[in-house]
């Protein structure tokens, strides 16, 4: 098999899929915003913009962007920590959890509509080998970064 050739098949099919106005319409935000605005909505208080940088791997200009944009919409709020004003603290507003609820609901809707879409056995069989798929990617991982770190 030659698993280059299908790589790209399924990067061309994932691109039509990102494509589907199911998909596309979920929200008028970036996938960063949307990922970002996500992670607030599962802390239990404010986090430090370093620690938005650190978890996504992604540049602090990039944060800050994310930010702007989460916060012009009214999603975000940023303030300074007032144990070290040089940190500021980013928290998600009633707004921002109402968009996240909203958004994830309507996602699960799409999504099943999709899943129906293929049937019973079909979408049984594609949630299986998606979630093995996950599954050995992630012990590969753990693998390799145990490797690394000399466990």
């Amino acid at each position: 098999m030659d698993y280059r050739e299908k790589a790209k098949d399924f990067l061309y099919y994932m691109k039509k899929l990102n494509q589907m106005p199911m998909i596309r319409n979920l929200s008028g935000m970036s996938f960063g915003e949307q990922a970002v605005l996500h992670y607030l909505s599962l802390q239990n208080d404010s986090v430090s913009a370093g620690e938005l940088t650190s978890a996504f791997g992604i540049r602090s200009s990039r944060t800050a962007a994310i930010l702007n944009a989460l916060e012009k919409k009214g999603y975000a709020l940023r303030s300074a920590d007032p144990s070290d004003r040089r940190r500021v603290l980013v928290s998600i507003t009633e707004e921002g959890r109402t968009v996240v609820d909203e958004k994830s609901s309507e996602g699960i809707e799409h999504t099943a509509a999709f899943l129906e879409m293929l049937g019973p056995e079909d979408a049984e069989e594609f949630i299986r080998i998606i979630r093995d798929a996950v599954t050995r990617n992630q012990k590969k991982e753990s693998e390799y970064h145990d490797k690394i770190i000399g466990n």
